[in-house]
């Protein structure tokens, strides 16, 4: 009897490690889902991994708060990275590094860091700094509830790349 209950048991721990194996994976990959929309040009879509309520705060490169807006945000956010560099077509790229999460529940936490690379007609800048990130489960998907950037440096790279 008791070699069953050990056995129930152990199935038990095993689904829910499972179940926070199968969360951690679904983490990591709604927070690359982010930097490969822009990767591909696909701005407009960047909104769909947000709850309704979330809020974005990436510093001086501006807020939004609910879905509509971060929609908006993303949209604009190439005119808006055109507009502020050495000239026009600028191609942006962002590399996510060392994802790491906390789960509790329907809400997680996680941290991870980036380097992203704008390339202008001109000039070319390496970027780098850290996301702060907060997730709420929906349904039976994980969305974010909260992403804070934290830029590190943004530094001008006069040799640029080729496109």
């Amino acid at each position: 009897m008791s070699d069953n209950l050990d056995l129930i048991e152990q199935v038990k721990r095993l689904t829910e490690r499972l179940g926070t194996l199968e969360d951690q994976h679904s983490l990591r990959t709604l927070r690359h889902r982010l930097p490969r929309r822009i990767n591909d040009g696909q701005w407009h879509r960047v909104g769909e991994l947000f709850s309704e309520t979330a809020f974005l705060d990436y510093g001086e490169l501006g807020r939004a708060e609910g879905r509509p807006a971060i929609e908006r945000y993303f949209a604009a956010l190439p005119e808006l990275i055109e507009n502020s560099g050495p000239a026009s077509g600028a191609l942006v790229k962002q590399f996510v590094h060392a994802h790491d999460v906390q789960i509790e529940g329907d809400r997680a936490t996680g941290v991870s860091f980036f380097e992203e690379k704008v390339v202008f007609d001109t000039e070319s800048t390496m970027v780098a700094g850290k996301f702060v990130d907060s997730y709420v489960r929906e349904g039976d998907r994980w969305l974010f509830s909260r992403i804070e950037l934290e830029l590190y440096w943004a530094i001008p790279y006069p040799r640029g790349w080729q496109r």
